[in-house]
């Protein structure tokens, strides 16, 4: 069966990262990540295979790098992928409403998954990063601990981890709910379109899981174990 990464060839691929700093306000950060090309050559690699991927090669750049893409990738969703699909979803109402059943399916269930989706951001941003940004000011500065961080005692990386539900996965219903209508039916273009822009997001979300999930999150766990260290005279 064809994934959708075979049906992007490379420049699609690296368009498809570089955008994001194409569509969010210029900062230090967005200039750093727009010149770091060896990590956006990484991150496209990461694109094009996952289950070869070397994440030691990322290691060499610093949490910081790490979580500037990753914060990047937030505000890109928010700003564009999400409305940009909401725009399909909208398109193909207004011209299929009164005659596809298929549309009650999928409005509903979009509407539920991106409310999931912002929440889950909104958490990461609010609670995941900010302690991330702590944990990285404390490692640079030796005489301070883990034990003086002014972190949300409740929160930790273990707990993160542990509730990190895949949230991609629950979008994979909405290009089966398409392609489960399409057995009886050809599909409009309209639906197309809403297809490929569903099957591209689902790539993004399980992409940026990756990089949270086996680069960001071990690389902070190194510092917060470094930060236990007993500090040496």
């Amino acid at each position: 069966m064809t994934s959708v990464n075979d049906l992007i060839d490379n420049s699609k691929m690296l368009q498809l990262i570089t955008e994001r700093l194409d569509n969010t306000p210029k900062t230090k950060a967005i200039n750093h990540l727009e010149m770091n090309h060896e990590l956006i050559e990484l991150i496209l690699d990461l694109y094009n295979d996952d289950e070869d991927f070397p994440f030691e090669k990322m290691r060499k750049f610093s949490v910081e790098d790490i979580l500037d893409y990753l914060q990047v990738t937030h505000q890109y969703y928010l700003s564009k992928k999400l409305p940009e699909i909401e725009q399909s979803l909208l398109h193909i109402f207004s011209k299929y409403g009164q005659s596809h059943q298929l549309l009650a399916s999928l409005a509903i269930f979009f509407n539920d998954y991106k409310n999931k989706l912002v929440d889950h951001i909104r958490m990461e941003e609010k609670q995941l990063f900010p302690y991330i940004r702590k944990v990285i000011v404390a490692s640079k500065v030796k005489t301070v601990c883990a034990g003086s961080l002014e972190i949300d005692p409740n929160f930790s990386i273990e707990k993160f981890i542990s509730s990190h539900s895949p949230i991609e996965d629950e979008l994979k219903e909405v290009s089966q709910i398409i392609k489960n209508y399409s057995s009886n039916e050809a599909i409009p273009l309209p639906y197309k379109i809403f297809l490929n822009q569903v099957e591209l997001f689902e790539l993004e979300l399980r992409k940026h899981a990756i990089i949270e999930d086996h680069i960001l999150v071990p690389m902070v766990i190194e510092l917060e174990q470094k930060l236990k260290m007993p500090l040496r005279n």
